[in-house]
């Protein structure tokens, strides 16, 4: 397995060649490239499977390099590893076919993983080449996904539940049939995201406006390790869409009271480690405070607050049980800064200390 590092700071290069445990990842020749004239001629003159590059660089970037080596070298994957956090970069990488997106700094076993993920995914591609021809051509016809305008249009007309029913069919049929793949989940996120930015046109706004600083671009783009964590992605775009309409429709669609509770359920999961209050959750639900308090224990027979509580104090029980992590960092999993606060609302909801309650569990 060879691999091709492109970066014009040598420095950068000499410390993933230096760190980098080539040889346990199964990598037998490391290539370097300090420009992507360089990077062309290596890739012209040696049969390499992986690429890592920056993308600035003086003279032609990395992402005219990767366009350039997938007309070429299409069975190449790259990964851009990058200090560049702009969301045109990540957007460009992906819609070009880039197997990741890392950001600097990253952490050297951050590195190792996404090559490891590379190679297995080399891997699986190889055997199903073996098992059924082409790895492009040879998607059995249940596997072709609609045009990204399909998908958008069905967005527009408010059928946003035919788009993920159908990215759920095409992930279960892909997993019986053998080709589920990191790079087929790609090829659906890509599909997928094309597809919002289409409806997100028709509402007079932009992809960018889809996301959050809890769930970014790059989270959405790096959702393709599994299904569950592809499927919560695409739910949590789609509600935002809702939302765009919502904003822009008023009282034209509904926004019902269930809705409106399932999607605080999925904000407080998927920021559990800070501390949501009562006003950030409805104003996330457009609504006033004291509304969403009655609305919220009247759909879940519970008071917001005592919600709140409980989930954190369930999580943190179950990563007392589950894990060996220090208290002090489980209670910051939960959205306490203070450890002392913690421990007294954890022995007030359990009647034991934390560590008491890891000690007999």
């Amino acid at each position: 397995m060879k691999i091709l590092l492109v970066d014009d700071q040598e420095r950068i290069i000499k410390a993933m060649e230096r760190l980098v445990d080539w040889e346990r990842l199964g990598i037998d020749q490391v290539y370097t490239a300090g420009s992507a004239a360089d990077a062309r001629k290596i890739l012209e003159e040696c049969p390499i499977d992986i690429m890592l590059t920056d993308i600035e660089m003086p003279g032609e970037d990395g992402i005219c390099l990767q366009k350039w080596q997938m007309e070429h070298y299409p069975h190449i994957l790259c990964v851009f590893l990058t200090s560049h956090a702009d969301f045109s970069y990540a957007r460009e990488a992906i819609h070009n076919g880039a197997f990741d997106y890392i950001l600097q700094p990253a952490e050297i076993p951050e590195i190792e993983e996404v090559i490891r993920r590379c190679i297995e995914q080399m891997k699986i591609r190889n055997r199903i080449m073996e098992q059924h021809g082409s790895f492009e051509e040879e998607v059995p016809e249940e596997l072709t996904m609609p045009e990204a305008a399909s998908w958008g249009k069905w967005m527009v007309r408010k059928d946003s539940v035919l788009v993920k029913n159908q990215i759920v069919n095409l992930l279960h049929y892909a997993g019986r049939e053998g080709y589920l793949t990191d790079g087929y989940r790609q090829r659906i996120i890509r599909r997928f995201l094309e597809a919002c930015s289409i409806a997100c046109y028709a509402q007079d706004k932009t992809l960018e406006d889809l996301f959050t600083r809890s769930f970014t671009y790059e989270k959405m783009l790096h959702s393709y390790a599994a299904d569950e964590e592809l499927c919560r992605g695409v739910d949590f775009c789609l509600r935002q869409y809702h939302r765009i309409i919502v904003e822009k429709e008023g009282d034209e669609m509904p926004y019902t009271a269930r809705e409106r509770i399932q999607d605080i359920l999925h904000y407080l999961e998927e920021n559990m480690e800070r501390m949501i209050s009562r006003r950030e959750a409805a104003k996330y639900v457009f609504l006033n405070e004291d509304y969403f308090s009655r609305m919220f224990r009247k759909e879940m027979g519970i008071g917001y607050k005592e919600y709140v509580l409980k989930q954190k104090m369930d999580y943190a029980k179950k990563l007392l049980q589950n894990t060996d992590l220090p208290v002090t960092l489980i209670a910051s999993k939960v959205g306490y800064d203070n450890f002392t606060n913690f421990t007294q609302m954890f022995r007030k909801y359990t009647g034991e200390t934390p560590s008491e309650h890891r000690k007999n569990h």
